[in-house]
C-alpha cells in the first residue's frame, strides 16, 4: 500500500521513488539463491520471471511502457505467495485488475485514475512481496490484549503489541491505524485523550517516541472509494529486533470511556494496522489476529421450522434468542410454554444456551400450522413462520441465500464464520459465499472451496462455491456467479472485465448447466443483456433496497428469469441479515425459497436453475404457491387465451394485499386489511418511495422521511413502527404533545409503517404530516442521475376521504412518484389466504404473469414468472 505521509508534490514523488529505488537495490544483494532446495512456493518458471522483475524494478521505476508486463508477473507472484497462507494486502489485486483490460487495449473500460495510479502500485507491490518472499521475518509481528468475545456496543480498551521483526524500525516510520469500514464501531483518535475512542502508543525501546498524526487511506480499511485521514504515529528515533511497540485503543488513562465496539457480533473483528518501518511511503502488511463481539441480553425470540413437513414426519424446531439489533443473545432465558395453533405442545425449562433446537415434533393432521413461544412472565415471545403439513408432499420449500460476504473482501468474519451462521443462526437449507472476486486472491478461493465440502451435509446443509463478479455499471454490472460443485476455477473481473467477456470466459469452460449467474441492481447488471443458458435469476431485494422493477426491465425485453432476494449482507450474517447502520445496506436482508424434491445439492442447483423460486423481504418465511393453467412458477405454459391462476399464501403477519401481475402491471388485487372506520380505530400511515432508475443508471437512492405526523380530531393511545432499520429510523409521541409524533425512515423501494391506535376519530378527523427538507442517498457510483433534495411539504390525510378504508396521497418528483397512505385495518385481518382468479380472450402469446403479496408488517414477497404461449429466449 503506497501513501505518501504529506500533500503529494513533485519533489515529494520524486523523493519516494528514489528511496524505493534505492531500497529495491539494497535487498537485490540477497534473495531466492539462499531459499533451501525444495522450499520454493513458485514453480521454476514464474521464479525466473520474478527475480528478473525484481532486478529490473531495482533500477527502473514502473511506467506505462512496462506495467503491463510487470503487472502481470505481479498477479501470478501475489497470488502463488497467497497459497502459502502469508499475508496478502487488502487491495493487491483490486489495484492489479486494470493489467489485463490494458493488455487488450481496453483503456476506455477503466476509470481514469485507476489507469494513472497503477505503475505506483505494482512498484509498491514490489517492494512489499520482495521483501515477503526474501526475508519471511522481516515485518513486525502483532498480537492483542483479548480475543473476546466482548459485548457488543459495549466501551473497552484493547491492546495491540507490535513486536519488531528483522527489518528494524527507521527513524520517520510511520506506524497507520486502519478501521474495517463495515464495522460501525466509533471512529479511532489521537488527538484527545478524553474522549471516547482515543489511541495511544508506547515503546519498550528507551528514548524513542512517537508523535501523532494523520495520514490519508484509501480503501476498505480507509476511505474506500476515495480517502479518509485516518490515526497515525510517526517515530522518533530508531527500533530493532524484538522492540515493542503498544497502541491502547480506548485508553482511559485520562478520563475517556473507552473505545466503543460496534453493534454487531462477530467472529473475527480486526484492528488493522500497516507498517512503514523505512520511512519512505509505502505501508507493509502483517499478520493481523481478531477478536470477537457477542450480542447483549435477550429481548426478542425467533421461531423457524420446516415450510413443507409430511404428516407424521419428525422435524426441527429451532428458537434463536436475540437482542435488540437481531444478534445472537447472551445469559439466561427463562422457562417457556410452546403451543400449536394456541394448543399446548411443549413446557421448556429455563436455559442459557442462545439457540435451542428441538428435534422430535410431529404434526399428526394436514393443514397450515404456527408454532407460538411465550416464557414464564411474559417478557418473551414469538411466533414461528408457517408450516404447511401434508400426507404426500411431492416437493419440499429450501431457504436459501444468494448474496452475502465475509471478511475476504472488504466484509468482516471469517469464512467458519459465515457458515455456521447460516446454518446455525439463520437455519438456512443452502448457502453460497458470494465474495467479491475483485479482491479475491487463489488462497482464498481455495479456502471458499475447502469450506462448501466442509459445511455440505446433505438432508442437513448445502453449501454452494461462488463468487461476485465485480464490475462498474460501465462494464456490466455486479453478477454473482455460483457452481454446481466445488472444484470449479473463478472467472474474475480482472480477466473478463465486460459481461459479453463473463459469459464467454464461463462457457469455455463449463457446461452451462453447472453455472448460474443472477445480476443485481444497486450496480445494476446490463438488463439489456442476458445469457438465457447462464442467466437465469435476477435479484430484486435485498439490504440495498427493494427492486421488482429491475426483474420487469429483463422480462419486459424478453428474457426468461426468475426472481431471487438476499441480503448482500458484508458481516459474516448471511440469511438473517439484521439492516445496519450503513447508508446503503440499511434494509433486513431477504431471502430465496426454492421448490425441490430434497435438501441436496444437485436437487437445489437445478430448482435455482429452473426459477422454481420465491422471493422474500426481510428474511419473512411467507409461504406463495401459485399455477397458471397448472403450471409452476418459472415455467411456460401452452398458450391459451383463457388464463386461470390459482393461489395460496401463508404470512408471517397479517396480510395487506396480492397484487397479479401481467408484463409489468396490475391486473387484479385482492385486499385483506382495509376495514370501515370506527371511533377507536387502528390506522396505518404508509410512506414508500420510487427506486426505478427510469434510464441506464444505478437506482434512485433512498428517501428519508423525516418530520411530524398529528391527528387532529380524537387521540393517539399507542404507536408501533414497523420500520426497517433499528439503528437510524425512530416514531416517539412528542413529550408536549401526546397527538404528535416525531418520526424518521428512510426507504428505498419498499413501504416503512407507522401503526396508530386511535380513540374518538370519526369522518371529521384528519392526518396532518410536516415533512422536513432531506437529501437522497446511499446510490452507489457510477450514477447518471445526481441525488436529489426533496424539498419541505405538507400533507393533509381527511379521513373524511377514505375510500373502503385507504387513502393514498402521490407525491410526484421528477420521473418518480412516492407516495403516503392511510388505511383502517381490522382486527380480524387473515395471515393465511386462497383464491382462483380467471383471465380470459387474452391474445398475446408470451405474456409473463407473477404473484406479490405485501404483509401489514411491511414485508413482501414474489412468485417467479410464468410465462404463457410465446417462445423462450435462446
Amino acid at each position: 500500500m503506497l501513501y505518501n505521509h504529506r500533500p503529494v508534490k513533485r519533489t515529494t514523488f520524486f523523493l519516494t521513488t528514489v528511496l524505493l529505488l534505492a531500497t529495491l537495490a539494497r535487498l537485490r544483494s540477497t534473495g531466492a539463491q539462499d531459499r533451501p532446495a525444495g522450499s520454493d512456493y513458485l514453480s521454476p518458471e514464474l521464479r525466473q520471471a520474478v527475480e528478473r522483475l525484481k532486478r529490473e524494478a531495482a533500477v527502473q521505476p514502473t511506467d506505462t511502457s512496462n506495467a503491463v508486463e510487470r503487472g502481470k508477473i505481479l498477479w501470478d507472484w501475489i497470488n502463488a505467495y497467497s497459497l502459502t497462507g502469508g499475508p496478502v494486502p487488502v487491495n493487491a489485486t483490486q489495484q492489479l485488475a486494470a493489467v489485463f483490460a490494458l493488455d487488450a487495449g481496453e483503456r476506455e473500460n477503466l476509470p481514469p485514475s485507476q489507469g494513472q495510479s497503477l505503475p505506483k502500485a505494482i512498484d509498491a507491490l514490489i517492494y512489499e512481496f520482495r521483501i515477503k518472499d526474501e526475508k519471511p521475518a522481516a515485518l513486525p509481528a502483532v498480537s492483542l490484549s483479548t480475543r473476546g468475545p466482548l459485548p457488543a456496543s459495549s466501551y473497552q480498551t484493547i491492546q495491540q503489541t507490535i513486536t519488531v521483526g528483522d527489518m528494524p524500525f527507521q527513524h520517520g516510520a510511520v506506524i497507520l491505524i486502519g478501521k474495517q469500514i463495515m464495522s460501525d464501531s466509533s471512529i479511532f483518535q489521537n488527538r484527545e485523550p478524553k474522549a471516547d475512542n482515543y489511541l495511544s502508543v508506547r515503546t519498550s525501546r528507551p528514548g524513542a517516541r512517537f508523535t501523532p498524526i494523520s495520514a490519508p487511506l484509501s480503501g476498505m480499511h480507509g476511505g474506500f472509494r476515495g480517502t479518509a485521514d485516518m490515526p497515525a504515529f510517526r517515530l522518533e528515533g530508531t527500533l530493532s529486533k524484538a522492540d515493542t511497540v503498544t497502541i491502547t485503543y480506548g485508553d482511559r488513562v485520562f478520563g475517556s470511556r473507552g473505545m466503543r465496539l460496534q453493534t454487531f457480533a462477530n467472529d473475527r473483528v480486526l484492528l488493522p494496522v500497516y507498517v512503514d518501518p523505512e520511512a519512505n511511503g509505502i505501508f507493509l502488511t502483517p499478520v493481523w489476529p481478531g477478536f470477537a463481539v457477542e450480542g447483549n441480553q435477550a429481548s426478542a425470540v425467533r421461531l423457524i421450522a420446516p415450510s413443507v413437513v409430511k404428516t407424521g414426519e419428525a422435524f426441527e424446531l429451532a428458537i434463536r434468542a436475540e437482542d435488540n439489533l437481531w444478534n445472537r443473545a447472551r445469559g439466561q432465558l427463562p422457562a417457556s410454554t410452546l403451543t400449536l395453533n394456541g394448543n399446548p405442545l411443549r413446557e421448556l425449562p429455563a436455559r442459557s444456551d442462545a439457540v435451542t433446537v428441538i428435534r422430535d415434533l410431529k404434526i399428526d393432521r394436514p393443514g397450515t400450522y404456527r408454532i407460538r413461544m411465550q416464557s414464564t412472565g411474559g417478557t418473551l415471545s414469538g411466533e414461528s413462520n408457517p408450516i404447511w403439513v401434508e400426507d404426500s408432499p411431492s416437493r419440499r420449500i429450501y431457504w436459501g441465500e444468494t448474496h452475502a460476504h465475509s471478511g475476504m473482501a472488504e466484509g468482516q468474519g471469517s469464512i467458519d464464520g459465515f457458515y455456521r451462521y447460516g446454518r446455525d443462526d439463520a437455519r438456512l437449507d443452502f448457502l453460497g459465499l458470494s465474495e467479491h472476486d475483485i479482491w479475491l486472491d487463489d488462497n482464498e478461493w481455495r479456502q471458499m472451496q475447502e469450506a462448501v465440502r466442509r459445511y455440505t451435509e446433505p438432508g442437513r446443509f448445502i453449501a454452494f462455491l461462488g463468487y461476485e463478479w465485480t464490475a462498474q455499471r460501465t462494464s456490466g454490472g455486479h453478477h454473482n456467479v455460483f457452481f454446481r460443485d466445488p472444484d470449479k476455477k473463478r472467472v474474475p473481473v480482472a480477466k473478463a472485465w465486460t459481461l459479453s467477456l463473463l459469459y464467454q470466459g464461463l462457457r469455455s469452460i463449463y457446461s452451462p448447466r453447472d453455472v448460474l449467474i443472477i445480476p443485481h441492481a444497486h450496480q445494476a447488471g446490463d438488463w439489456r443483456r442476458n445469457d438465457p443458458d447462464l442467466e437465469r435469476l435476477v435479484e430484486i431485494m435485498s439490504m440495498h433496497g427493494t427492486f421488482e422493477w429491475f426483474g420487469n426491465y429483463y422480462l419486459k425485453r424478453g428474457y426468461d428469469t426468475g426472481f431471487v432476494a438476499a441480503s448482500d449482507d458484508h458481516r459474516t450474517r448471511p440469511g438473517l441479515s439484521g439492516a445496519g447502520n450503513s447508508p446503503t445496506l440499511a434494509q433486513f436482508g431477504g431471502l430465496v425459497a426454492v421448490s425441490a424434491a430434497e435438501k441436496t445439492a444437485p436437487a437445489i442447483f437445478d430448482a435455482l436453475r429452473d426459477r422454481a423460486t420465491c422471493a422474500v423481504t426481510s428474511a419473512d418465511r411467507i409461504l406463495l404457491d401459485v399455477n397458471l393453467n397448472s403450471t409452476r412458477p418459472g415455467r411456460r405454459a401452452a398458450f391459451n387465451r383463457d388464463r386461470r391462476m390459482q393461489v395460496r399464501v401463508s404470512g408471517t403477519a397479517p396480510l395487506d394485499r396480492m397484487d397479479i401481475i401481467r408484463n409489468g402491471d396490475i391486473v387484479h388485487t385482492r385486499r385483506f386489511a382495509s376495514s370501515a372506520l370506527a371511533s377507536n380505530s387502528r390506522v396505518e400511515i404508509s410512506f414508500e418511495s420510487d427506486s426505478e432508475p427510469y434510464i441506464r443508471d444505478n437506482p434512485r437512492g433512498y428517501r428519508t422521511w423525516r418530520g411530524t405526523l398529528e391527528l387532529v380530531g380524537g387521540r393517539i393511545v399507542r404507536v408501533h413502527a414497523n420500520f426497517d432499520n433499528r439503528h437510524s429510523e425512530f416514531a416517539r409521541i412528542d413529550a408536549q404533545n401526546p397527538n404528535l409524533i416525531q418520526f424518521s425512515t428512510a426507504t428505498r423501494g419498499r413501504a416503512d409503517i407507522l401503526e396508530l391506535d386511535m380513540e374518538g376519530v370519526s369522518a371529521s378527523s384528519e392526518i396532518r404530516l410536516e415533512l422536513l427538507e432531506t437529501i437522497e442517498s446511499g446510490v452507489s457510483p457510477p450514477s447518471v442521475r445526481p441525488m436529489a433534495t426533496i424539498p419541505a411539504s405538507s400533507i393533509k390525510l381527511p379521513f373524511s376521504q377514505l375510500r373502503e378504508g385507504l387513502l393514498i396521497e402521490q407525491i410526484p418528483l421528477g420521473l418518480h412518484t412516492d407516495s403516503v397512505s392511510m388505511q383502517v385495518v381490522g382486527a380480524d385481518t387473515p395471515m393465511d389466504a386462497a383464491f382462483e382468479w380467471v383471465e380470459q380472450g387474452q391474445t398475446r402469446p408470451g405474456d409473463y404473469y407473477y404473484v406479490r403479496v405485501r404483509q401489514r408488517n411491511g414485508a413482501r414477497a414474489w412468485s417467479s414468472p410464468i410465462w404463457v404461449g410465446g417462445e423462450p429466449a435462446r
